[in-house]
């Protein structure tokens, strides 16, 4: 061999790119709010997206240049992602601080079936409709069937979820310390 095997992988990079702010709580590998994960290592990329979010909220004028050097400081700082929660808790704007994902989801899952499903009504109806009068008469209605089959999982996700208000079921966590039994 002329060289070494290892010549032409790529370097490796020191970080992944930083989440962007708007991201909320989600810009973080783990959620620091519940109290199991407060205890969990910290990454460098939850450290760089906590320094980011002190940086932009001293820009917004939120925080005093004292304050921001201080908050990024033990930003850089922080062990595990309970340190970085202080540093940036008072900062996340009130929309990223839902706690279980997006609330509207299912809403707009409907809005667009049913919008959809108007859609291929009118598609099937005006079918039948332009096949009746070529006809010179009524024809039989077959858009019935396939409004009716297109229509029961629209109806059926309406009551799916009706008495679920439980939130969704957190990942687990492997216990902090040594013992991965």
């Amino acid at each position: 061999m002329a060289g070494t095997q290892w010549e032409n992988l790529p370097e490796p990079r020191q970080g992944g790119p930083v989440p962007s702010l708007g991201a909320g709580w989600q810009g973080f590998a783990v959620d620091p709010r519940p109290q199991a994960n407060q205890v969990l290592r910290a990454a460098d990329a939850d450290r760089a997206f906590a320094t980011r979010l002190v940086e932009q909220a001293r820009l917004d004028g939120r925080l005093t240049m004292a304050e921001a050097d201080e908050r990024a400081a033990r930003a850089a700082g922080a062990r595990t992602l309970g340190e970085l929660l202080p540093l940036v808790g008072d900062l996340m704007a009130a929309s990223a601080t839902a706690p279980y994902g997006r609330p509207d989801r299912g809403r707009r899952f409907i809005r667009g079936g049913a919008v959809g499903w108007v859609g291929l009504a009118v598609l099937f109806n005006a079918i039948w409709l332009m096949t009746s009068l070529t006809r010179g008469q009524p024809f039989f209605y077959w858009p019935m069937w396939p409004m009716f089959f297109l229509g029961l999982p629209l109806v059926m996700s309406l009551f799916a979820n009706r008495g679920n208000t439980r939130p969704p079921q957190e990942r687990r966590q492997l216990p902090p310390g040594d013992d991965l039994r």
